[in-house]
C-alpha cells in the first residue's frame, strides 16, 4: 500500500500508467478530428476557396484534455484510492497479537475482535504468520495461543474465542508462557489489542519481554470510555458508601450507582461527580434497614462488567440489634454508661433497638445484648431461650452484678465471684489480650497491645473450654468464651461493656470484634470451619450471575477468618460459595490491586475506530463515466451530427436520459424495483424450519440469543409436532431475512444503527407480514424510571428509525398469542414484566396477525441451555415454575407465527359445519 496522507492506494503499481499520458497527449494531438459531413448543394463548391496547399486540422486542445482527464481518472480508480487510510500492518514481521480478555474488556471487546478481524483481512495473501495471544487465563488455567498461522487459517479461529472472563490479565505472564515459540519467529511485531487499562505494570526496557520485540503497535479506546471500576462497598449507619475509580482524569463525569435486590429491583440511587483531574468519588445510598437487608448488589448503572457489580452476602446485612433495658430505658448519658459505647459502636453497621424481652422480639431481631447492669426477668426467660433454640444470638457482658446472681443464660460455667487486677490488695497489673488462634473468628485482626483489662470473671476449667473460648488474655483466661444452644449461639464476655473494668471498649477494636460476634445472629450462616465452599453462581466478565455447579471449584472457608485477601482466578471466579443461607460472596470489585491508564510506550498507538477509511474506486469511476459521455456529445457535435434536428433531438434526449442514471447509485438503482435472488443461506431456510435471530455484534448476546433457541427449538421437538427446528443468526445487511417466520431481536446499547439496506429489508419483511420479537432484556420499566432513564427502549427507537413499526398497544386478553398452543394469562422469561405490547391488529390487514411484538423479561436466557441440555442461567423470580411458564410461551409465540390466526377462526367452526348441515 502506498500512503499519501489522507489519499493511499492499495494497488499503488498500477500508478505506473501514468507515464502513458504525455504519449496519449501526443497520440491526440497529430491526429486530425473526424471529417465533417455537409450537404452537397452545387453552388457551395463555390464557397471556401482556398489555395493550392493546406494542412489537416488538428484535434482541440480542450478535447485533448478532456481526454486524458478520462484516462488519468481510470488509472487512478484501478489503483483502488482509499480516503483517511488505516495503517496496514507491517508485512515484513511475523506478527503477534495480544488480545486483552480480562473484565474491563467487557465494554471494547467487539472492537478489539473487529479490528482484530481487519488486520488479518488487510493481510490475506501475505506469507507471514500471524498468531493471537490472549493476557487473561482461561478457565482450564492456560492463556488461549493459537499458534503462527496465515491470515486466512487464523480468521477461522475468531469465531471460537470465548468470551472475556471476570479475573484480571497479565500480559508478561502470557508472553512468558509462550516464550520458547516466540523464538522460533523473530524479528517479530506486537499488536496489543488493549481494554485499555493495566493493574501489573509493564514496561519495555532490557529485562521485558517486550523488548524482543522488533517494533510494537497498540489499540486504546478513548479516554471518555475507559472502564470504570468499584473500589470498595461499605456499612454506614444510613446505608452504603459506595466509592468508585475511573482510569482518566481528563474531564468532569457524573455516574450513577444502585442497590438491587435479588429480583433486580432498584432498592436505592446515587449520583457520583467527578471532578476535573478526579480518579477517585464516592457517595452513599442511603435506605432504611428493611431494604438494606433486601439488597443482593451495587452496581454501576450502565457500566455491566464485573468489576462494576458488587455482590453483597448476609455477612454484609444489618441484622437489627436489640439491647436490653429496664422500662426500656437506655444508659449511655454518661461516659461511664454501660450503654454508650455499645450503642456507638453497633450503630456504625446497624440499628440498634432498645426494650424489654418482649418488645425486642415483637419485631425481627438478630441479636439481644444484655449488660451487667440489666438481669433477664424470670417471666422472660423462656421466652427467650425459645428464640435462642430457633437461631437467635444473645451477647453478656460481665460485671460485678452477674458474679453474685448467675442464670442458665452463659455459655461456660464460671467460677464464684470475680478477678480483680487494680486493687489495692493485689500485686497484678491489667492484663493485654493474647494473639487470636486460627479457629477463632477473631483470626485476622490486628493485635492490639494497648487494650488492657483488670477485671474479668473466671471461667470453670473444664476439658471442653478450649472449645469454647474464642479471644484469651496474655495469661491465658478467657476473655470470650460461645456455646451453642439449639440454632443459636450465647456469647458471653468476660469484662464489662464500659471502663470500669477494661479500655476495650475505647478501642477501634471493639467495633470488629461486635461485628464478627454479630455475624453469628439470626439470619446469618457464621462459618467458622476449614472446609471447602462450593461454587454456587459465578459472574461472568459483564456482570451477570450464571448458575455452575464445579466441583473443581471450591472456596477456602479458612482464608476469610485468616483475613487473607482471595485471588481472584479462574480456580476461584467471582460469585456466590456455598449452599443456603452459608453463601458467601467473592467479589472483583473491591478487591482488585492498583489500576491505571496503559501507557505502554509502543512505537505507534491508535485508538478505536478514531477514523475509518473510505475507498474512492466506485466515486472515480462514476465521475469516469460521465466525462466519458459528455466527450461523446461534443464529438458528435464536432462531427456535425446534431445539424441534423431529427437525429439530434433523438441524440440528446438519449444524453440527457443516461446521464442522471450515472448519478444513482448501484444500490438505489435496484433497491425498490429489482427483487434480491435468495443465497444459499436463504433457500436452506425455505426448505427447513428456523428460528432466527438478530445478530447484535455482542458476542455474549448473540450466544445467550443461539443458547435460548436452540433451548426452545428442543422443547417444541418434545412437546409439539414440529421437528428439526434449527437455529440461526441473521445480519440485516448480509442475509435475506424473507425467508424466515420469525424473528427474535434482542436489544442492547452497542447496535450499530440499521444501513439503508438493512432498513429496506427490516421494512419489506414487516410488511410481508413476518414476525419479530423486540427483547429490551430489563428488569422492568420501575428500574429505568427510578434511575431516570428510558433503558433499552430509547436504543429500540434509534434502531428502529425510518422503520415502518405500527402502532402498538397492551396485549389484550384473549389474544391469541395466549392460546395457539398453551393457556397462558403472562409471558415470563428470566424476568416477569408484564409490560408486553403487541401491534394493533386490523382484521383486514395480513388477516389479524400482529407483526410486532415488545417486551422485555430476557426471553432467550431463560430458555437457553448448555450443550447437556441443562439450563444455563437462573431464573430472577419464579423458580422452575416460571421457566416453564416462559417455554410456554416461546411455544406459542412459535405457533403464532407458522399458523397465524387458525386459533382464531376456530370460533366460526359450529356456524361452517351448520352450514354443512353436519
Amino acid at each position: 500500500m502506498l500512503n499519501l496522507g489522507i489519499i493511499g492506494f492499495l494497488n499503488p503499481w498500477l500508478l505506473l500508467g501514468l507515464i502513458t499520458l504525455p504519449v496519449v497527449w501526443l497520440i491526440l494531438r497529430i491526429t486530425p478530428p473526424s471529417p465533417k459531413k455537409v450537404t452537397f448543394p452545387a453552388l457551395r463548391l463555390l464557397l471556401g476557396l482556398q489555395g493550392a496547399t493546406s494542412r489537416p486540422e488538428r484535434t482541440s486542445w480542450w478535447l485533448i484534455f478532456l481526454r486524458v482527464m478520462i484516462l488519468l481518472i481510470l488509472i487512478l480508480a484501478l489503483a483502488e484510492p482509499i480516503y483517511a487510510p488505516v495503517k496496514r500492518t507491517d508485512t515484513t514481521y511475523n506478527t503477534l497479537v495480544l488480545l486483552d480478555n480480562d473484565w474491563a474488556s467487557a465494554g471494547s471487546w467487539t472492537k478489539q475482535l473487529a479490528t482484530l478481524r481487519s488486520v488479518l483481512e488487510q493481510n490475506k495473501g501475505n506469507r507471514n504468520q500471524i498468531a493471537f495471544l490472549t493476557t487473561a487465563k482461561g478457565t482450564t488455567g492456560h492463556y488461549d495461543f493459537s499458534g503462527f498461522k496465515t491470515s486466512q487459517n487464523l480468521l477461522i479461529d475468531i469465531e471460537q474465542l470465548p468470551t472475556p472472563q471476570s479475573w484480571q490479565s497479565d500480559p508478561q505472564g502470557a508472553l512468558k508462557s509462550i516464550e520458547k515459540e516466540l523464538n522460533h519467529y523473530h524479528p517479530l511485531k506486537v499488536l496489543w489489542l488493549s481494554n485499555g487499562l493495566l493493574s501489573i505494570p509493564v514496561t519495555n526496557n532490557s529485562s521485558d519481554l517486550f523488548d524482543t520485540f522488533a517494533t510494537s503497535e497498540i489499540y486504546l479506546p478513548s479516554s471518555d470510555q475507559l472502564p470504570l471500576w468499584i473500589t470498595g462497598v461499605k456499612p454506614e449507619s444510613s446505608g452504603l458508601k459506595v466509592s468508585i475509580s475511573r482510569g482518566h482524569d481528563s474531564a468532569e463525569n457524573e455516574e450513577r450507582v444502585a442497590a438491587l435486590s435479588g429480583k433486580n429491583e432498584v432498592l436505592a440511587t446515587g449520583q457520583i461527580n467527578f471532578g476535573q483531574g478526579q480518579l477517585n468519588a464516592s457517595t452513599t445510598l442511603s435506605m432504611p434497614n428493611e431494604l438494606y437487608n433486601k439488597a443482593q448488589k451495587v452496581i454501576v448503572v450502565g457500566k455491566n462488567t464485573a468489576a462494576t457489580t458488587f455482590l453483597l452476602d448476609q455477612s454484609n446485612y444489618r441484622f437489627p440489634v436489640g439491647i436490653l433495658t429496664a422500662a426500656g430505658q437506655e444508659d449511655n448519658k454518661s461516659l461511664l454508661g454501660e450503654h454508650y459505647y455499645l450503642q456507638r459502636a453497633l450503630s456504625l453497621f446497624t440499628d440498634v433497638r432498645y426494650g424489654s424481652v418482649k418488645e425486642l422480639l415483637s419485631r425481627e431481631l438478630s441479636a439481644i445484648v444484655v449488660t451487667d447492669k440489666e438481669s433477664i426477668p424470670p417471666a422472660d426467660r423462656e421466652t427467650l431461650n425459645e428464640w435462642i433454640n430457633q437461631g437467635g444470638l444473645l451477647l453478656r457482658f460481665s460485671g460485678p452484678n452477674l458474679a453474685e446472681i448467675r442464670d442458665s443464660f452463659i455459655s461456660v460455667p464460671l467460677r464464684s465471684g470475680y478477678r480483680n487486677l487494680e486493687g489495692n490488695l493485689t500485686w497484678e497489673q491489667p492484663l493485654t489480650l493474647e494473639a487470636f488462634e486460627k479457629d477463632s473468628p477473631f483470626f485476622g485482626l490486628p493485635q492490639n497491645p494497648e487494650i488492657t483489662v483488670s477485671g474479668q470473671l473466671l471461667a470453670q476449667p473444664t476439658p471442653e473450654l478450649d472449645n469454647h473460648t474464642w479471644a484469651r488474655l496474655q495469661d491465658g483466661t478467657p476473655l470470650v468464651t460461645a456455646a451453642d444452644q439449639g440454632d443459636g449461639m450465647i456469647v458471653l464476655i468476660h469484662t464489662s461493656s464500659n471502663t470500669r473494668w477494661s479500655n476495650l471498649a475505647l478501642s477501634g477494636s471493639f467495633v470488629d470484634i461486635l461485628r464478627r460476634i454479630l455475624q453469628f445472629g439470626q439470619g446469618v450462616g457464621g462459618n467458622t470451619s476449614d472446609g471447602k465452599l462450593p461454587v454456587h453462581d459465578i459472574l461472568d466478565a459483564y456482570g451477570n450471575l450464571i448458575p455452575m455447579e464445579d466441583a473443581a471449584i471450591t472456596l477456602d472457608a479458612s482464608m476469610d477468618k485468616k483475613g487473607t485477601q482471595q485471588n481472584i482466578d479462574h480456580k476461584t471466579p467471582p460469585g456466590y460459595y456455598g449452599k443456603d443461607k452459608r453463601q458467601k460472596a467473592i467479589n472483583l470489585a473491591g478487591n482488585l490491586p492498583d489500576i491505571k491508564k496503559n501507557d505502554f510506550q509502543a512505537d505507534s498507538q491508535k485508538i478505536y475506530n478514531a477514523k475509518e477509511e473510505s475507498p474512492l474506486q466506485i466515486p472515480l469511476l462514476f465521475i469516469a463515466l460521465i466525462l466519458f459521455l459528455f466527450d461523446q456529445a461534443l464529438t458528435l457535435w464536432l462531427r456535425g451530427l446534431f445539424s441534423n434536428v431529427a437525429i439530434g433531438k433523438m441524440t440528446a434526449v438519449i444524453l440527457l436520459f443516461l446521464l442522471p442514471l450515472t448519478l444513482i447509485s448501484p444500490n438505489r438503482a435496484t433497491a425498490q424495483e429489482i427483487e434480491e435472488p435468495l443465497d444459499t443461506k436463504g433457500i436452506e431456510a425455505t426448505l427447513n424450519t428456523y428460528l432466527a435471530y438478530i445478530i447484535t455484534g455482542d458476542n455474549k448476546v448473540d450466544s445467550d440469543s443461539h443458547s435460548g433457541l436452540a433451548g426452545l427449538s428442543l422443547q417444541l421437538h418434545r412437546r409439539t409436532a414440529v421437528e428439526n427446528v434449527r437455529v440461526t443468526g441473521l445480519d440485516l445487511d448480509r442475509d435475506q431475512i424473507s425467508p424466515y417466520p420469525f424473528l427474535y431481536w434482542p436489544i442492547t446499547a452497542i447496535q450499530e444503527p440499521l444501513t439503508a439496506r438493512g432498513k429496506r429489508r427490516l421494512n419489506e419483511y414487516i410488511n410481508n407480514g413476518g414476525l419479530i420479537l423486540f427483547d429490551l432484556r430489563e428488569a422492568s420499566s420501575t428500574l429505568n424510571s427510578a434511575l431516570g432513564s428510558q433503558g433499552n427502549a430509547q436504543y429500540l427507537q434509534m434502531l428502529t428509525d425510518e422503520v415502518n413499526i405500527p402502532q402498538m398497544e397492551p396485549v389484550p386478553a384473549g389474544h391469541v398469542i395466549t392460546r395457539s398452543f398453551y393457556l397462558l394469562e403472562s409471558f415470563p422469561g428470566r424476568n416477569n414484566n408484564r409490560d408486553f405490547w403487541t401491534e394493533s391488529t386490523d382484521p383486514y390487514r395480513n388477516d389479524g396477525v400482529a407483526r410486532i411484538l415488545i417486551g422485555s423479561n430476557d426471553w432467550s436466557r431463560s430458555w437457553a441451555i448448555n450443550e447437556q441440555g441443562r439450563p444455563l442461567y437462573a431464573m430472577v423470580r419464579g423458580g422452575e415454575r416460571q421457566r416453564e411458564l416462559s417455554y410456554r410461551f416461546g411455544i406459542n409465540l412459535v405457533m403464532y407465527a407458522l399458523t397465524g390466526n387458525y386459533k382464531e377462526d376456530q370460533v366460526h367452526i359450529p356456524h361452517i359445519l351448520e352450514r354443512l348441515g353436519q
